[in-house]
């Protein structure tokens, strides 16, 4: 059954108001009336109908002040004012103050009919433009969401979207965390401090988990959110359960602060179909990232059984790991890749698995020969991984680490910037670890003497941009010196140890 239209007639005299509503009550139309100014604005501000129907010259409040408080509250809709003056400057100035048009009494049934009908085309063909970009805003989101699977990227755009679209000043997602059983604040558009302080975002505010627990959307007036949150400034909130797959996975909650009109049923609508998107994508977010760690603990295991081959270099993947993704981060690489730092941290030497015990481990110098075969571990790193997609970011880790900014690497030889970012930034990270890794030929070296290399390898072995890169974060204790020096102490430990054991042994 098609909802009726919702009309309101302000008059100060009680038989004008019922004459308009026997006149137009019917099927159609659901018509109220108030002969009290303050009282319509009261009921406009709580329930904005559809049209009104208003008389110009009344007490304490006129027709104008009623008018402004509709399109305060509801600019779309239809106001037509009724005056028993019918001069031309009456009818400019109601019409420049926004009224759809003016009826003069004494009117006729049919005049009122007519003026009402055509003041509601007006609003429905307002409406049908608002859904029509409504539509095409939401294919545009679509699209947008469909782009990216980071979480927070994706939040940040439901935020700025779900902000411009219902002209709010504020926007929060809370997400529900299943191990501590409550709504967590996942991310914010536009809220300042203050919020925090006085419990909102908490993920205990009162009004979240109302929706949380009953599954509805819904829209708060400024009384509630007063009562509840205690905070005066908010005019209107409107939250809603973000729903996937039958379950609630957060709460998407929209404010406004400086704009005078409340949230409306059709901003509840909008808001609705937006949240439907949003928590789709939002779950499909979290599943790519559940089956991304997955595969990343996988490929770990995989890294750590090859590098259970070589007895001395346990724990360089995981070094170079640290190392890598705290360098990305000074030098402001976004969060997707840091990902890929990750990957080809972790992947960097897979090559290695086709490499000869007797080569990986022999203690001397490798002959020209052998070195030939050591060298070809970046190739078979990333012959190994080419077909897979979804490694397919950390291949430039893999086959040019080992390459130099002065052409002289492997294993194609390239020189300065025709090498990837992400093997020259792998170049300085590896051989750092490599210096100050235990070798069968040779003994480990110091850190000092590891960053003194860096630092005259710079323009030759290493990329300049990417090496003082490196010795700024050094001299800015960006990285956790005890990451790297663990194993000197569990070396000495171990040598404490025995000399304990000799000592008890007489």
């Amino acid at each position: 059954m098609e909802e009726k239209v919702k009309i309101l007639v302000v008059d100060d005299e009680k038989y004008i108001c019922s004459l308009i509503e026997d006149m137009l009550e019917g099927e159609k139309y659901s018509v109220k009336s108030e002969t009290n100014p303050k009282k319509a604005v009261k009921l406009i501000e709580s329930n904005p109908p559809d049209l009104i129907i208003t008389d110009l010259v009344m007490h304490p409040l006129s027709g104008v002040d009623v008018l402004k408080t509709a399109k305060k509250t509801r600019p779309e809709g239809v106001v037509i004012l009724m005056t028993g003056q019918p001069t031309i400057e009456n009818a400019v100035s109601v019409l420049k103050s926004g009224a759809y048009d003016y009826l003069i009494k004494p009117f006729s049934m049919d005049n009122l009919k007519a003026t009402v009908e055509r003041g509601l085309e007006k609003f429905r063909l307002y409406q049908e433009n608002i859904h029509l970009k409504e539509a095409v805003s939401l294919f545009k989101i679509s699209e947008a969401m469909g782009s990216t699977v980071d979480l927070g990227e994706l939040l940040s755009l439901i935020l700025q979207t779900a902000v411009k679209e219902l002209d709010a000043d504020m926007a929060s997602i809370l997400l529900w965390d299943p191990k501590t059983k409550k709504l967590r604040p996942e991310a914010s558009l536009g809220m300042d401090s203050v919020f925090f302080k006085n419990g909102f975002l908490v993920g205990d505010d009162p009004l979240s988990n109302w929706v949380l627990k009953t599954a509805k959307p819904k829209i708060f007036n400024p009384e509630q959110v007063d009562v509840l949150i205690g905070n005066k400034k908010i005019k209107s909130m409107i939250s809603h359960p973000l729903l996937a797959r039958g379950r609630i996975i957060g709460v998407l909650n929209l404010l406004r602060k400086n704009k005078p009109f409340p949230f409306s049923p059709g901003d509840l609508h909008s808001l609705s179909i937006l949240a439907s998107k949003a928590a789709t994508a939002i779950e499909n977010s979290k599943l790519y990232q559940d089956i991304r760690e997955g595969y990343l603990d996988t490929l770990s295991a995989l890294a750590n059984a090859v590098e259970a081959r070589d007895v001395y270099t346990r724990g360089h993947t995981e070094r170079v790991w640290y190392l890598a993704e705290s360098l990305a981060k000074q030098l402001s690489w976004g969060e997707e890749k840091i990902i890929e730092v990750r990957m080809g941290s972790i992947l960097h030497d897979i090559g290695k698995i086709g490499v000869p015990d007797q080569i990986l481990n022999k203690p001397a110098p490798l002959t020209s020969k052998e070195f030939d075969i050591m060298k070809m571990h970046t190739v078979q790193g990333a012959k190994i991984l080419e077909g897979i997609s979804f490694l397919k970011p950390a291949l430039p880790y893999i086959l040019y680490h080992h390459e130099r900014y002065d052409g002289k690497g492997y294993p194609k030889g390239l020189g300065g910037e025709d090498i990837p970012m992400e093997g020259r930034l792998m170049a300085v990270i590896d051989s750092f670890d490599a210096i100050t890794s235990e070798r069968p030929y040779r003994k480990r070296r110091g850190l000092k003497i590891a960053v003194d290399e860096i630092k005259r390898c710079s323009g030759t072995q290493f990329d300049p941009f990417v090496a003082e890169a490196f010795l700024n974060a050094w001299e800015s204790h960006v990285f956790d010196k005890r990451r790297l020096v663990i194993r000197e102490k569990i070396k000495k430990s171990k040598v404490l140890t025995r000399k304990k054991q000799k000592s008890v042994s007489f």
